[in-house]
């Protein structure tokens, strides 16, 4: 696919809003969530880089691993403390990181003269 460093690189700047989103939600200074989302944020901004100068292989396995880690991560949260974290800020991260694993595993064209 074509431009899938763009969508990467979009998906690392969700991560990272949705940590200052947390603070501003709370109305307070959040640093777990920031830093958390920050450093994920700027991993998978790294691994859309790495799709840019050609390496496929090392940049699909740190978005994917990232994008595991930040599912798992909200997902636990979700379910666990569903009271506080059941909210469109984590519904949007579950489903925006559901999302980049699509993206990054979708099979290429096989047919070259049809890509466009």
């Amino acid at each position: 696919m074509k431009n899938r460093d763009i969508l990467i690189t979009l998906y690392g700047l969700h991560v990272i809003w949705t940590g200052l989103w947390r603070s501003i939600q709370a109305a307070e200074y959040k640093p777990n969530a920031l830093w958390f989302c920050l450093t994920m944020g700027l991993i998978v901004i790294s691994a859309s880089f790495l799709y840019r100068k050609g390496k496929q292989r090392i940049a699909t396995i740190i978005a994917a691993a990232a994008a595991n880690i930040i599912l798992i991560f909200y997902a636990i949260e979700f379910i666990s403390k569903a009271s506080t974290e059941a909210n469109f800020r984590v519904g949007l991260i579950i489903l925006s990181s559901i999302a980049l694993l699509v993206t990054i595993f979708l099979p290429k064209n096989s047919n070259p003269t049809e890509d466009h």
